[in-house]
């Protein structure tokens, strides 16, 4: 994309010079050196390199005094329809359609290499920027390049620039994890134990990259995420299998202790692995291949750690209760500990504790609580499902690339110029024989559908081969003499057209086989493209109408096996899909929820107490999140699936241990509950805040929107839980 520095008309003399010496120069100057062999746009380009032709003959006969050099969207080139609207921009008309002027010019270069060749044209891309900065065109233009590798690079740079905040993280939440170690009997503390807890995560997330290398998966900046996902899914289990030990009687042998942990700890931290696993087996059912690597690797992640945990982490814990039956220091452990020793602060934290269960137990099981509650959800129901209907679904290219790429600032540039003019690709794969009339005119019928079609700019803005072919076979008949009829489609004539002076361009449009051509067989072309194109949507969501109606066409005539493509198409395709799956996604992980509660919790009051709470927390997420500003695409997707499988977590474990209360009376059955998993609960909240806290200093919007979900999903996990 090119734009005078003044952002003046590039029809000026000197600009119009310089901008044909800078097309000229990309094509032919910008060369580099890959395995030995020097590549140039020319060894790159086929079939593709006489796409910017049409724009250096306009600016090569312009003539300001001659009407006719200035047509839009076509000129006429020595009889031919020369198409320049897809290269300017930014333009001005006069009354009676003259090109007057155009301040931004987009030049399209479509370039092609084997797959495992795709680094010459990232580094062809690389080197041609350069080029903007020579003095003899950065002193007139604003130049920028872009392209799907470019693109590519700038989404990787965004994971990669956020991967080290991992440090951060870890080092967060070692200190809180080792500072709520700490008990009322100092021996009882487990700092050296929680700080191998907090590392035994890493060692999970090596495994499972090691596992995604070897199954030759390639890095996606999403799966960035589930870094910090994954190192506080582990530390949360650490929590629960603490509390569950020091509720262990003390007195007990290592290996009963032990035993006792696990059968408290085992059911709880299986549901929680399950669940999340669940949940992101159902992100790798998604069509959006970033979601469904991110699930893969947050769902192998997880697996790992659960084992990890079990085996490692127990361990580490027996070899914890050995020491304390030896009486030595939690901290140096070489030492014998005073049995006298008591920490005060900790002692006054679990008094209060005890007495806010006891009062909360009690509490709300009265009427006036239950009320105030309920008038509580009501509000909670209606900001929620206000929420809800504000909820848009926005793919941008500039979500996916941190604040400071050129992405931030070209893409949005872009689009407002691409606005007024953009191609669809339309292929015919199944041609048939073109002989035939009447499979000649619904050809012709298709192209003219797609010519108005809604958004579509018309007739004057087709490449259409056959019209100009047709154009080419008249030459051959006396055009003074009327009793001659007009000449038949023929295939013998179809390399010579090709081959013309005039007409050589259009060859980039079809595929065809030379030999059968000559015998004049249908074999000559097996496929074709023409180019129309669209006005005035840009924005994927706002594409959804006009690719339905390409789609409807070509479901018409599929005999043709008509297939449009534009380079938008795929977005849509996911836009037009984000909304279905998130919303299955929901209903699949309630259903989840029901198998892990049934297995686990064989309680219909509890199942029941489960899946509504998650379904509750669901809404709520994608309610507050939409007022929070955040919209729908594959990030905050891949967001709300890790979001309800954390919504899980909170209620199953509370509504497990309340159905393992052994007390009768309703009122102990809650202080139980809360007294077994509340303050992991709370942990495991605020541990999780800690783990993604560091985002905070890298403000891409992958970092945003999973902070932002992560906040809501604590805030209303343990609401949930523990309310």
């Amino acid at each position: 994309m090119i734009e005078a520095k003044d952002r003046g008309n590039l029809l000026r003399p000197e600009y119009r010079e310089t901008l044909q010496e800078l097309i000229n120069y990309l094509q032919k100057n910008v060369t580099i050196t890959y395995h030995g062999a020097e590549w140039s746009y020319r060894e790159l380009c086929q079939p593709y390199c006489e796409l910017s032709t049409p724009l250096l003959v306009f600016l090569k006969i312009y003539d300001v005094d001659n009407p006719a050099t200035y047509t839009y969207p076509n000129l006429d080139v020595f009889g031919t329809q020369a198409f320049i609207g897809n290269n300017v921009y930014n333009l001005k008309l006069s009354d009676d359609g003259q090109l007057e002027s155009f301040s931004t010019a987009i030049l399209p270069f479509y370039m092609v290499s084997h797959h495992e060749d795709e680094k010459v044209i990232y580094n062809w891309l690389i080197e041609a920027k350069k080029t903007f900065e020579l003095p003899e065109f950065s002193k007139l233009f604003e130049c920028e390049i872009t392209g799907d590798l470019l693109i590519s690079a700038e989404v990787r740079r965004m994971g990669l620039e956020t991967a080290p905040l991992i440090i951060g993280s870890v080092a967060a939440m070692i200190a809180f994890v080792v500072a709520s170690s700490f008990r009322r009997d100092p021996s009882r503390s487990k700092p050296w134990e929680s700080l191998c807890g907090c590392l035994i995560p890493l060692l999970s997330l090596l495994a499972a990259a090691g596992i995604m290398c070897f199954l030759g998966m390639k890095f996606q900046s999403i799966m960035v995420a589930s870094l910090f996902l994954v190192l506080s899914i582990g530390v949360d289990d650490v929590f629960i299998i603490l509390r569950a030990w020091d509720r262990a009687p003390p007195t007990d042998p290592v290996a009963e202790r032990m035993a006792f942990t696990l059968e408290e700890a085992g059911a709880s931290i299986l549901i929680s692995a399950i669940t999340n696993i669940m949940a992101f087996v159902i992100g790798m059912t998604s069509s959006t291949p970033a979601v469904k690597a991110f699930s893969l690797f947050s769902a192998v992640s997880i697996t790992v750690c659960f084992f990890y945990i079990l085996i490692m982490f127990t361990a580490l814990l027996a070899l914890s209760g050995r020491r304390e039956k030896a009486g030595l220091q939690s901290i140096f452990c070489c030492f014998k500990a005073n049995p006298q020793a008591h920490s005060s602060l900790v002692e006054k934290v679990v008094t209060l504790q005890t007495a806010a269960i006891r009062w909360w137990a009690k509490a709300c099981q009265t009427w006036t609580t239950r009320a105030v509650l309920l008038l509580i959800m009501l509000v909670y129901y209606y900001f929620s499902i206000y929420g809800i209907q504000r909820v848009e679904t926005l793919i941008s290219l500039e979500k996916m690339t941190l604040p400071d790429s050129y992405v931030q600032k070209f893409q949005k540039h872009f689009e407002d110029s691409m606005r007024s003019m953009q191609p669809i690709s339309v292929f015919i794969k199944n041609p048939g024989d073109l002989r035939d009339p009447e499979r000649m005119a619904t050809i012709k019928k298709i192209v003219g559908e797609y010519e108005t079609a809604e958004f579509s700019y018309g007739p004057n803005s087709t490449f259409f081969w056959i019209r100009q072919y047709e154009e080419f076979l008249e030459y051959y008949v006396d055009s003074d003499d009327e009793e001659i009829e007009k000449p038949k489609f023929t295939y013998t004539e179809i390399p010579a057209f090709f081959k013309s002076a005039t007409y050589f361009y259009l060859e980039t449009f079809v595929k065809y086989n030379e030999t059968a051509c000559d015998e004049d067989r249908p074999e000559c072309i097996s496929q074709f493209f023409f180019l129309t194109n669209f006005a005035g949507v840009i924005k994927y969501h706002e594409l959804i109408p006009a690719v339905q109606a390409w789609r409807s066409i070509a479901a018409k005539y599929a005999e043709f096996e008509v297939y449009p493509f534009s380079d938008h198409s795929p977005f849509v395709d996911q836009t037009m899909l984000i909304d279905s799956t998130v919303w299955s996604s929901v209903g699949a992980s309630l259903f989840c929820t029901a198998i892990a509660c049934v297995i686990f919790i064989p309680s219909l009051f509890c199942i029941v107490c489960a899946c509504c709470s998650v379904f509750s927390i669901t809404i709520g997420i994608v309610g507050f999140l939409a007022l929070w500003g955040i919209q729908l695409d594959p990030l905050s997707m891949a967001a709300l699936l890790m979001a309800i499988g954390f919504s899980v977590d909170y209620t199953a474990h509370m509504c497990f241990h309340y159905y393992k209360a052994k007390p009768r009376n309703r009122v102990d059955k809650v202080e139980e509950a809360l007294s077994t998993i509340g303050w992991p609960l709370m942990q495991v909240g605020l541990s999780t805040l800690v783990a993604l806290a560091p985002l905070v200093f890298k403000q891409s919007y992958l970092a945003v929107v999973f902070l932002k979900t992560i906040t809501v999903v604590v805030i209303l996990g343990i609401s949930y839980a523990l309310i």
